[in-house]
């Protein structure tokens, strides 16, 4: 038990440390994307920032388990459940945490058709997307992500990643994740 502790004080403590050395200082905000607007009508764009990552799946022996600490609701956990079990989703884990260390900040995490609302803080909250072999993450900010802008940091099979930061609300991080 000391042993699991320590390893994840290590894990976190190593993280904070990594997002601080690659994003602490940096205090400059990214430009806003511009938004096209006429006399009588606004029209408002979605702009995509791409990224990937490498996810560690969960075995699915352990997917009624770690379901049953998720959001979705009882009949969204039945038919992730018997998609696992015929092997036509994983579940994976993806920790994610404001690498500001500010806590308060809200996104949607969409994948498969499913979308769970996160409220981040400077610890890793723990995440779970279920997805195929290969799929894509869309991260969205629901709050106006805070100066100078919101920068997420998501545990990977690798290690900690720094997603791209998001400015505004228009924006979102498209994830190509792989399932391993």
């Amino acid at each position: 038990m000391w042993a699991g502790g320590g390893l994840l004080a290590a894990i976190t403590f190593g993280a904070g440390a990594f997002f601080y050395s690659t994003h602490g200082g940096n205090t400059a905000p990214a430009p806003a994307p511009a938004v096209s607007q006429s006399q009588n009508t606004s029209v408002a764009s979605t702009t995509d920032m791409a990224a990937a990552a490498q996810l560690s799946m969960l075995p699915s022996s352990q997917a009624a388990k770690a379901l049953a600490h998720t959001s979705f609701n009882a009949d969204q956990k039945a038919r992730i459940l018997a998609a696992v079990q015929r092997g036509e989703m994983r579940l994976v884990q993806m920790p994610v945490l404001d690498a500001s260390g500010a806590a308060g900040q809200i996104i949607d995490v969409t994948t498969s058709g499913l979308t769970q609302r996160v409220v981040l803080t400077g610890k890793f909250q723990p995440l779970l997307l279920p997805i195929a072999v290969a799929g894509q993450v869309m991260v969205s900010p629901v709050t106006m992500p805070h100066a100078p802008a919101l920068t997420i940091g998501a545990m990977t099979a690798l290690g900690p990643e720094i997603l791209p930061s998001l400015t505004a609300l228009d924006q979102r991080i498209v994830l190509s994740v792989i399932v391993q």
